[in-house]
């Protein structure tokens, strides 16, 4: 119980905190066009919350923040190594198909 009241205490005295300082902040820079206010007139665009996101190779479920952000880690890791093994071949053909493209009056001279 104790350790409760010391919580709440510590919250209402950050909020304060919090409302003084946005308070000076419409007093400096309120009624002057700044990037302030700017930031404080846009609206605000809701977010996609994940509330779930399911673990790959099971039919299970998480909702543990830590794990989603390190499933969609590894996920985006193995999207970026994913099909990075062109050939040679493959590439030269792509480079000259496109050099092909090019008209003549915008070539480069060669030296």
């Amino acid at each position: 119980i104790i350790l409760e009241k010391e919580i709440n205490h510590l919250q209402k005295k950050r909020h304060k905190k919090s409302s003084l300082s946005a308070q000076a902040q419409w007093a400096t820079h309120g009624e002057t066009i700044s990037k302030y206010w700017s930031r404080v007139n846009s609206p605000k665009s809701p977010r996609d919350v994940i509330h779930r996101l399911n673990i790959p190779n099971t039919n299970r479920y998480t909702t543990k923040s830590e794990e989603m952000a390190e499933i969609a880690r590894m996920y985006h890791d193995e999207i970026q190594r994913k099909d990075t093994r062109i050939d040679e071949d493959t590439k030269t053909r792509a480079r000259r198909k496109v050099l092909a493209e090019i008209p003549e009056a915008q070539k480069l001279e060669v030296p």
